[in-house]
């Protein structure tokens, strides 16, 4: 990849000739073999740092075996975080220098409002203190067959803009032979984001943003409306539960069998390398009804932590890469390649008006959905301790509703109820560990 004129600026001044960085990251596959395109690019460019990735598992184990690496006094310099240990990560302070300190003290003034709203948002604390540097962020839109559309006799130019509008097109897509619509990630797409699009609380304290007292309270009239149609749906073949991954939704979808699949926009290269027939795509539905709807959209992914303990050599060139990582050019390679989200507005910018999105619809929708600016509080996305567990939970009880052993009411009053103990035995740890 190439960078500009501007990328050379960044890599002055470093106090030792050649300084290894260690970063411990989740990244594999073609995933991975991109991300190394970008370190390496940084590290031809750097006559004083280099960048060194190890590939630590996935992202829980990542994680996991950073914490436990500080707690020996053998870390690395920088860790690669999920968005659900972020309330985890921000718990424990005396792990890490916040990105906001390093970059001014260590490289130049650090500006927050480059980065998009909804990402500077997700990893900043309730005052707007930004800990760590976003990264690959991702957030769920609709795709759908244009030939099976076409079968139908539904428009292939029109996705559905409603869930409305969704069933009635899903009883077409029936009626012609297919299944309606498919589903990855239950609980990302059928309760965080519904509740981020129509603003509704998740949980109490703003969605856990202002503190660990946090409550789940989805069980919600609205939700449990949704996760209700949802099971009537799969009765009537619209809706076609495939499990609560990736591979199983997508082949539902790929193999032809299904006209429309709610996944992250990132998945579109695949989708389009799997699927022969024509792939459009649309924003995630919203029920008509809601006052205000679409609002913003929540996102996931992950982030970059620098970990604490190291001298002033090691942060100068952390907030090198850090501000490499940011440029526009950088960003939008990265967004391109890959499908993820870009961190900075100028990177969204800069694809625009490259044409990037004439051919990649998919990639600019899933921006659009996440600089909305119908922004509250319900918006910013879920911040939970524990919540790598309790999302488990959230599932096993959707399961139950859609295999039709508990109502969706029953369902999701489980979920937040069993989940809550989970958000209360975290709680309690943390309270006596401070």
């Amino acid at each position: 990849m190439k960078t500009t004129w501007i990328a050379s600026l960044l890599m002055a001044a470093g106090s030792l000739f050649g300084t290894d960085i260690v970063f411990w990251h989740a990244f594999e596959g073609f995933l991975g073999e991109r991300f190394a395109e970008v370190v390496d690019d940084f590290n031809h460019q750097s006559k004083d740092y280099k960048i060194v990735l190890v590939h630590k598992g996935n992202y829980t184990e990542t994680f996991e075996k950073g914490v436990q690496a500080f707690r020996e006094r053998q870390p690395p310099h920088l860790l690669q975080v999920y968005e659900v240990a972020t309330q985890t990560m921000m718990l424990m302070p005396e792990l890490f220098v916040p990105v906001d300190e390093l970059l001014p003290k260590y490289f130049r003034k650090f500006d927050p409002d480059v980065y998009i709203d909804a990402v500077r948002d997700f990893y900043s604390t309730a005052e707007g203190k930004m800990f760590s540097l976003p990264w690959n962020a991702s957030t769920g839109i609709l795709f759908y067959n244009k030939e099976l559309f076409r079968q139908a006799g539904l428009d292939p130019a029109k996705p559905p803009k409603t869930w409305e509008e969704l069933e009635a097109m899903g009883m077409k897509l029936v009626n012609a032979g297919y299944k309606g619509f498919t589903t990855a990630w239950p609980a990302g797409y059928h309760l965080e984001h519904i509740c981020a699009w129509h603003n509704l609380p998740f949980a109490t304290h703003e969605n856990g943003f202002l503190g660990l007292s946090a409550r789940l309270n989805f069980n919600s009239p609205t939700p449990i409306r949704h996760v209700d149609k949802l099971v009537e749906w799969q009765k009537k073949g619209i809706f076609s539960y495939q499990g609560r991954f990736t591979s199983e939704p997508e082949k539902l979808f790929t193999t032809g069998r299904c006209g429309i699949l709610m996944q992250g926009a990132n998945r579109y290269p695949m989708l389009k390398k799997e699927l022969s027939q024509p792939i459009g795509v649309g924003f995630l539905p919203y029920w008509q009804d809601i006052e205000g709807a679409p609002y913003r959209l929540n996102i996931g992914g992950s982030s970059f932590w620098a970990l604490s303990g190291f001298d002033d050599d090691i942060y100068r060139g952390i907030a090198q890469f850090f501000s490499y990582l940011s440029l526009p050019e950088v960003q939008a390679y990265w967004h391109q390649q890959t499908g993820y989200l870009p961190i900075t507005e100028a990177a969204y910018y800069l694809s625009k008006k490259k044409g990037f999105y004439a051919e990649n619809p998919a990639a600019e929708i899933a921006v659009l959905e996440v600089m909305n600016q119908k922004i509250t509080p319900y918006t910013k996305g879920i911040r939970l301790g524990n919540y790598t567990l309790v999302r488990e939970k959230i599932i096993d009880y959707l399961e139950k509703a859609f295999h039709g052993e508990l109502s969706a009411k029953e369902a999701l009053d489980r979920a937040v109820r069993e989940g809550n103990a989970l958000l209360e035995q975290f709680e309690k740890e943390h309270s006596t560990n401070r």
